[in-house]
């Protein structure tokens, strides 16, 4: 297969764009795609670790608890939920079910649950549980108390699992035959190496670069920072679905 590939290419187009002039218009789409996604994801992933760290009564304690209670049963209930859309709709239809509902929560949390999320901690709850639970409990405690916290990692960890792994990699599969795979998925792995280092500059690009007075959360600049982050995953998932 390699020497048909070097032979039918040549020897530099073989090993860096092994693909034939009727395939561009789909390669480049998918990359394109899994570039949005995964730009996504990266800036999501540094916003969720940023957020619960420094939440209130709380700490990297808290993440090995939020792996367990949290994302262990959230994967088997995304998972039954995908199965039953998949059984109503199609994979396409579903892909425009699922992040439009992702993104819908994002806009609530820095819209709504994040300014507000001081009126919506279960403060006095944690309180009582620290005073009769040992001291090993707090990221227990901490996962319960910050919940508006807790579920954006959650969500944003699910991104990934849903949207990257099932939606994404499953549509490719679909509509790439396995001769097609063996030459465009190493591609699509670089893409997907290279997205986060882009995801990373524009997101600090888009972040301090850009004034957004407009925000209701103008006067708290790391509440502006969280909104002006969610809209950038937002336009990016909305191109997203566009491809």
């Amino acid at each position: 297969m390699a020497k048909e590939n070097t032979h039918q290419f040549g020897i530099l187009r073989s090993l860096f764009w092994p693909i034939h002039r009727s395939e561009v218009k789909k390669v480049i789409s998918m990359l394109l795609l899994l570039f949005f996604l995964c730009i996504c994801y990266n800036i999501l992933r540094n916003l969720k670790d940023t957020i619960i760290l420094t939440a209130k009564h709380s700490g990297a304690e808290v993440i090995p608890f939020i792996k367990v209670w949290g994302m262990l049963p959230a994967a088997f209930i995304s998972t039954w939920f995908y199965t039953r859309l998949r059984r109503w709709f199609s994979k396409e239809a579903v892909f425009y079910v699922l992040v439009s509902c992702f993104l819908i929560y994002f806009l609530l949390f820095a819209f709504v649950l994040y300014p507000y999320s001081d009126r919506l901690h279960f403060d006095r709850l944690g309180d009582s549980l620290g005073a009769y639970l040992p001291k090993g409990f707090k990221g227990m405690i901490a996962l319960i108390r910050n919940w508006t916290f807790t579920s954006f990692y959650i969500i944003s960890e699910l991104w990934a699992v849903l949207i990257l792994t099932v939606l994404y990699w499953g549509f490719a599969n679909d509509i790439t035959k396995v001769g097609e795979a063996k030459r465009t998925y190493g591609l699509l792995n670089i893409g997907s190496n290279i997205a986060p280092i882009l995801g990373g500059t524009l997101a600090i690009t888009f972040s301090r670069g850009i004034s957004a007075p407009f925000l209701l959360s103008a006067t708290d600049q790391w509440s502006q920072t969280i909104c002006k982050l969610i809209l950038l995953v937002t336009v990016l998932g909305l191109c997203a679905m566009g491809l």
